[in-house]
């Protein structure tokens, strides 16, 4: 007996017994014939050594791994989702400012005197959707986009552009001069921080000559 338990021990469980009957009766010409079936599954098991092999895999396996470099079909792809994701930005952002200039332009039956004049001060110098903030935020997330990357300058300048003319398309032709101030701004800081470069590379080549 003690012999049967260790080895059971030693060992790992992997099916239990199946025994089933399963019996048919059929009639036929007005008689019946019963037959009887058994299928017998036996117990199998798995030496603990294999067991703990098996487990030993396992774990190597849950080990770290070192990320794929990504390849340059994969990394277009994701600038290309980030640029319509930033061009969509823009086309809502544009679609709320010209939804609050109207605002402020009308009163009467959904729009209040208190709305209307909070719309106002959204529109105004220093409001939040005032040519100057709405500018100024599109051109950070740019910045923020381009990880400080001049060279990427020229593709969300075209990003913007096209948020302008989607925005354009939705509410069906020329936008209001609100935007066309606001598209100003950032064109023009656009041009500045192209320009940041420039004149970087001059200041360098200017300290050369002078060392040299």
């Amino acid at each position: 007996m003690d012999m049967n338990i260790r080895n059971v021990n030693a060992s790992v469980y992997a099916s239990s017994t199946v025994v089933q009957h399963q019996s048919t009766t059929v009639k036929e010409a007005g008689k019946e014939t019963t037959t009887t079936s058994t299928q017998i599954k036996q117990d199998t098991f798995v030496a603990s050594g294999s067991a703990q092999a098996a487990s030993k895999n396992d774990t190597e396996k849950v080990g770290y791994e070192k990320p794929k470099k990504l390849s340059a079909q994969q990394l277009q792809a994701i600038s290309d989702q980030q640029m319509t994701s930033f061009k969509n930005m823009i086309q809502t952002m544009l679609g709320k400012q010209v939804k609050t200039l109207n605002k402020s332009l009308f009163e009467g039956i959904s729009i209040s005197a208190a709305d209307k004049q909070a719309a106002i001060d959204a529109i105004s110098p220093g409001g939040a959707w005032s040519p100057e903030n709405v500018a100024n935020n599109i051109l950070n997330m740019a910045k923020a986009l381009s990880g400080g990357d001049q060279s990427k300058i020229e593709t969300l300048r075209n990003a913007v552009l096209k948020g302008f003319a989607a925005a354009e398309k939705t509410w069906g032709g020329k936008l209001p001069s609100i935007t066309d101030e606001t598209k100003e701004i950032i064109m023009k800081g656009f041009d500045e921080w192209a320009n940041e470069g420039k004149e970087t590379d001059t200041d360098d080549k200017k300290s050369v000559d002078v060392t040299a």
